[in-house]
């Protein structure tokens, strides 16, 4: 071959987390051919932890980002039937689980719907819990883990290893809770143990159970928050937990699940905006918050730093004027599900923190509820019996 020792090669080396077990490295580099003429040859890879993906019960989120997400489009939808109306989902290999609060106690109200074919969902089993129905859900291994609206078996166990079958293997109730609060609101599953929370309740709203045996759950602790608990996230040893309080998002130390400590939070501005959930990717917690009773200049979205729990830092937030009720990122987007009644589903770029821009936006027929991300697809649960929506990008 022919070498020619006066071309300069610029590489760059770019990583970036996709979430907390998943990071993508690119090489990119460049050179001048002549001089009105760049090359570049860019390889991208994807690095995974495996150990860590385990603990969350194996979902990665699969793929990453690719078309237009300036104009996304509906790519399948399901009805689940009149009286039913979607609360929460988990999707994992493109197996959706969906949580459902119904009008009738003997309405079904968990589905597992196969989206292998996303334009084509299709619901392969119901069952009903026997409640009001469900909060919210976590899919792990061959079990989801569900919190049920009922103030006693707040933790209600499935097994879905036969997805045409799935079958209640056990229930349990959060020790010392009593009131009307006391029903499970918000459930989360990290490394054989289950953190599970109520609204406010008489005893303590946050729980954390050993599942390392799914069919005998075990109560290891709990922590009094005096609070609604309305979302968490757990990463090794923290929990990052959104309540309904001044400051909104919460840092436990749950090392040691029967004397847990709080060793940090956050007060966003404004007062009456309940935290909602809390999505760590790397040592950023993105915040969503409902809209409150004034949110001018009181912001729904905040990205957090929470490299230090003591002393999380702002990095940018934005004013939305509607209720925040999930999120999910992905690489410089993050895809919300809200209850403004034009715009349910909006999707953001959050490359820069400091200067957040809205890229599109989705009309439901009613407020989105839960939303999850795969293979650059997003699930998003509505509160309606139109109760699932499977959302991409234009090619």
């Amino acid at each position: 071959g022919i070498e020619d020792s006066s071309i300069v090669y610029t590489r760059k080396i770019s990583i970036t987390t996709l979430n907390n077990n998943e990071k993508s490295v690119s090489s990119t580099v460049t050179w001048e051919a002549s001089p009105e003429r760049t090359l570049t040859v860019e390889l991208v890879t994807f690095l995974t932890n495996w150990p860590g993906v385990e603990a969350t019960g194996g979902d990665t989120g699969g793929g990453g980002l690719s078309g237009d997400w300036n104009n996304p489009r509906t790519l399948g939808s399901i009805d689940l039937g009149p009286g039913n109306s979607a609360t929460d989902l988990d999707v994992k290999n493109k197996i959706v689980y969906v949580s459902a609060e119904a009008s009738a106690v003997s309405k079904p109200d968990f589905f597992i719907i196969d989206a292998t074919d996303g334009q084509n969902p299709v619901i392969k089993s119901d069952i009903n819990v026997g409640s009001k129905g469900l909060n919210a859900l976590d899919a792990a291994g061959n079990y989801v883990y569900a919190a049920n609206q009922a103030t006693t078996k707040q933790l209600v166990v499935i097994d879905v290893s036969n997805i045409n079958s799935p079958v209640i293997v056990t229930s349990s109730s959060l020790p010392g809770v009593s009131g009307s609060g006391g029903a499970g609101n918000t459930i989360f599953y990290f490394d054989s143990k289950i953190y599970i929370a109520t609204k406010k309740a008489t005893g303590p709203e946050f729980h954390v159970f050993d599942v390392s045996n799914p069919l005998s759950p075990t109560s290891l602790g709990s922590f009094e928050m005096d609070t609604d608990v309305n979302s968490i996230y757990v990463f090794n040893n923290v929990a990052y937990v959104a309540v309904s309080a001044d400051d909104e998002l919460r840092m436990l130390n749950i090392s040691n699940p029967a004397s847990i400590s709080q060793i940090g939070n956050y007060d966003a501005p404004g007062d009456t905006e309940d935290g909602k959930v809390a999505y760590l990717v790397g040592t950023r917690i993105y915040l969503g918050r409902l809209v409150g009773g004034n949110h001018t200049n009181h912001h729904e979205f905040h990205i957090i730093d929470v490299s230090s729990s003591s002393s999380p830092q702002n990095l940018g937030s934005v004013d939305l004027a509607v209720d925040l009720n999930d999120l999910r990122t992905r690489d410089s987007l993050a895809f919300f599900g809200t209850s403004d009644s034009n715009n349910e589903f909006q999707v953001w770029n959050i490359s820069n923190p400091s200067n957040l821009s809205l890229v599109s936006s989705f009309n439901f027929p009613q407020v989105a509820s839960g939303i999850d991300y795969e293979d650059n697809l997003v699930y998003v649960a509505v509160r309606s019996n139109d109760a699932l929506r499977i959302i991409t990008s234009t090619p």
